[in-house]
């Protein structure tokens, strides 16, 4: 810079008013002299930290040395013009600072006259929480609070009870009686509590903060739990808040709340909290990273079904590198429009549910690791892709279940609140390590008016457990809640799924070379072990010379679903459509096609529309399993954000759930018009193993048929039909079309929109989802009125005519179709 201009812009800052220095403000409880009546400074410390907070303005620090504080920290926030000013409450650099929400008892304990070792003290408060030298005492009698036990919005403990009194008191447990005002305590030891440093919970808040906050290196415990709104040891409360290297530990019920805007929750210890570790019910941009999880949900579940950790209407969030372990409840539990969430590299070790999505929208579940899980990771959603996991001795794998359910249309806490009916569809499970799952490797619901489209291939099974059976009947997958398909091959042929994924066994490939007729699984896909680097020592990373290398696909990184991320707060994407009877269009008024505990809803969910997250039959070869390159550089596939939102029409889908053909699957011989079954066949098409097929040679260039009437067209109906569709080409030269549509009149003239599945020329393909759907006009205005309505299968080739084949030139295949009418059944 010129020293003229150098001159002249020095002037112009004297002019400028400068900003308040931000303060800092040090609290040191236990050192000389602190006094709430200091300044604050190092030198003359204040005594509290709600002293220190009571005097903070945006942009000020509170500093907090080595102690305990036995306080309540609240600060109810301000509406301040500059939200880029955050308030900083961190612990001292070296010092370890804890609020607690006990007190110290005195030593006034008196021993039971009967010779039991049960000591007793006189207490007027009521005593929830009892610990010993910083352990928990097992409370016997009513669980929690009276409050909570005694309100009614069903966060009421599902068990209210441990015993009823001093009668039921064991080692390790305390008893407090509130009409004699005794507390009784019974250590696991049989010792005096006089010669312990006993605490007892008395404080509901630990922290409670609003607005733009960095919190540091506290740690919170001890908190009871005064039911609403006195029950999270600590909420933090605002946008671009962070929470960092804290510990929110041993608190009645709810440890940590952080709800609003870009906030940080990164390396905290969560534990030991009675009913939920970590809990939300509003997020935008969330980053919940390098966090440890454990021991969370010890009181037990409520009524209304919540316990672990769960987080409610976060949007455009990320969990990364995070390790839950020894969880009772669910470990990671996103519920109730919880929409585009990337969870990836955390490790769950022996949780009772890793990974739980419901009733939500959007996911990336990625390259992490599950171990001991009871389910390992359970998709109630739609659009979630599952990719790249290890699931090591879970007995439930991955599940995807899909029923008649509510979920909430409103997606940001601000909007009215309303229900809809939810879908489950679009499920993809790809390239997935599973390891000994003695329940069932991969679990999916039969498709129906509430969930369809959820397709699992290129994983691989790995059976080490010395139990097995000689025809692999040890390798179970799942339909449902109950129903098993006993070994690959079972699997494969009633559901489609897995066609081209990998099974490790050794048993079964001694078995196979020693001519076992009933494996049923090709060499090609059969291999004696995983090779992994090191199971023993949890490096699940592929080997150099593992068996499976290649054996997976290479996933796009932009996935077939359309998320546009939320705008601040504004949800741009929605999730799911208005279905509630009472917001039908008015021609729609008084119809109701699915009665949902109670709820009347005029129609089925239209969102999402059925899609493949990836076009599997597109994809180059790549490795099952942890995906190297994506742990190396970080960068996951996403929803399409650069595409339109879905929308429906406010009349679509007013179809009822029931599905309207006969013989879905299949089943029934092929037949002519009044005989056999009800599907009658032309050209090469049949029935095989439950499968309706086609076998198209060179010459097979016209439509071979199958065909079911429905019934007439009636005016104004709906018609909406979907099923699994593979097409094959056995030959480069040849194209195979596998056509599922709806047509009208004898001729089978093509109505409504169509699904026509080509098979690529050398490749096995893949099952994917057809639809078709058609919705006719008014009378005298649609000419297919009154015609007869068919479900049409067609197959045909393109290619030369000309050609010599041994076997066919392609394939194509059709199984479990349905198909919705908005007749009443």
């Amino acid at each position: 810079m010129r020293p003229h201009f150098a001159a002249a812009a020095l002037a112009c800052l004297l002019l400028v008013p400068l900003p308040a220095r931000a303060a800092v403000y040090y609290v040191a409880g236990t050192q000389a002299g602190a006094a709430d009546v200091n300044p604050g400074t190092e030198a003359k410390p204040l005594k509290t930290i709600s002293a220190a907070i009571a005097r903070v303005q945006p942009g000020d620090t509170v500093l907090v040395k080595s102690g305990t504080y036995r306080e309540a920290v609240v600060y109810p926030g301000q509406d301040w013009k500059d939200p880029t000013k955050r308030i900083t409450l961190a612990a001292a650099p070296g010092h370890k600072p804890i609020i607690k929400g006990s007190e110290v008892l005195p030593a006034t304990w008196q021993r039971l006259p009967d010779g039991r070792p049960i000591f007793f003290q006189p207490r007027d408060v009521y005593t929830q929480m009892l610990f010993m030298d910083e352990l928990p005492l097992k409370q016997i009698g009513l669980q929690g609070s009276p409050k909570r036990a005694a309100g009614k919005n069903g966060f009421q403990f599902q068990k209210q009870w441990d015993g009823k009194g001093l009668a039921d008191m064991r080692p390790g447990s305390f008893f407090y009686d509130d009409q004699e005002k005794r507390l009784y305590a019974w250590l696991s030891d049989g010792g005096d509590p006089a010669k312990h440093v006993m605490e007892a919970a008395v404080r509901a808040d630990g922290l409670s903060l609003h607005g733009t906050w960095t919190v540091r290196g506290l740690q919170v415990c001890q908190m009871a739990d005064d039911f609403w709104p006195h029950e999270q040891a600590a909420g933090v409360s605002g946008d671009r808040s962070v929470v960092e290297n804290c510990r929110f530990i041993h608190n009645d019920l709810l440890g940590l709340i952080v709800s609003g805007q870009d906030c940080i929750i990164r390396n905290n210890e969560i534990a030991y909290n009675g009913l939920m570790g970590f809990t939300s019910n509003v997020g935008y941009r969330m980053l919940f990273e390098g966090n440890e999880l454990h021991h969370n949900g010890w009181r037990g579940d409520v009524k209304c079904l919540t316990q672990g950790n769960k987080m409610v209407m976060w949007r455009d969030c990320q969990f990364l590198r995070n390790w839950w372990h020894d969880e009772p409840a669910c470990a990671l539990w996103l519920d109730i429009s919880d929409g585009n969430i990337l969870i990836a590299e955390n490790r769950f070790d022996n949780c009772h549910c890793g990974i739980y999505f419901e009733i939500c929208r959007w996911a990336v579940i990625a390259n992490n690791v599950l171990r001991n899980c009871g389910r390992g990771i359970w998709s109630y959603s739609s659009d979630v892709l599952i990719a790249h996991n290890v699931l090591d001795q879970c007995p439930e794998g991955i599940v995807v279940t899909g029923s008649a359910r509510h979920c909430n249309y409103n997606q940001a806490i601000t909007e009215p609140n309303k229900s809809c009916l939810m879908a489950v569809r679009n499920n993809l499970i790809v390239n997935n390590l599973l390891l000994d799952s003695v329940g069932a490797f991969i679990g999916i619901t039969l498709d129906d008016g509430y969930g369809a489209g959820n397709w699992s291939d290129h994983n691989a099974f790995a059976w080490t457990l010395p139990t097995t059976h000689l025809t692999g009947m040890h390798i179970n997958f799942m339909s449902g809640w109950d129903t098993l398909y006993g070994k690959l091959p079972i699997w494969r042929l009633e559901r489609h799924q897995d066609e081209h994924s990998m099974l490790s066994d050794a048993v079964l490939v001694r078995e196979l070379e020693q001519g076992n007729p009933w494996i049923s699984v090709p060499r090609s896909q059969l291999v004696s072990t995983p090779g992994v680097r090191d199971r023993a020592k949890q490096d699940y990373r592929l080997a150099p010379d593992s068996p499976l290398r290649g054996k997976g696909v290479r996933l796009p990184g932009v996935l077939n679903s359309p998320c546009r991320p939320c705008d601040g707060k504004q949800v741009v994407s929605r999730q799911f459509a208005m279905t509630q009877t009472a917001d039908a269009p008015a021609a729609l008024q008084g119809r109701t096609v699915a009665d949902v505990w109670g709820a009347q809803h005029y129609r089925l969910q239209p969102l999402p529309a059925f899609r493949q997250l990836a076009d599997l039959d597109a994809l180059p070869p790549d490795d099952p399993g942890l995906n190297e390159r994506w742990l190396a550089g970080g960068q996951y596939p996403a929803f399409d954000a650069t595409a339109a939102p879905e929308a429906a029409p406010d009349d679509a889908w007013s179809v009822y759930p029931d599905n309207r053909l006969q013989d879905p699957s299949f089943k029934l011989p092929l037949g002519k018009p009044g005989q056999g079954g009800p599907w009658v066949g032309t050209g090469t098409m049949h029935l095989y193993c439950g499968i309706a097929c086609a076998n198209l040679g060179p010459t097979d260039q016209q439509r071979s048929t199958i065909v079911q009437r429905i019934g007439s067209i009636v005016a104004n109906g709906e018609y909406i039909l979907w099923g699994e569709a593979m097409a094959h080409s056995s030959d480069p030269r040849f194209i195979g079309h596998c056509e599922l549509r709806l047509a009208a009149g004898d001729g089978l003239a093509p109505v409504g929109e169509a699904t026509d599945v080509l098979g690529q020329p050398n490749q096995t393909g893949h099952w994917r989802t057809a639809f078709a759907r058609y919705k006719a006009g008014p009378a005298g205005q649609d000419a297919n009125v009154g015609k007869d309505l068919y479900v049409v299968l067609a197959a045909r080739v393109e290619g030369p005519t000309n050609v010599k084949l041994e076997g066919p030139a392609a394939l194509a295949r059709w199984d479990n179709l349905v198909l919705l009418t908005s007749e009443k059944p």
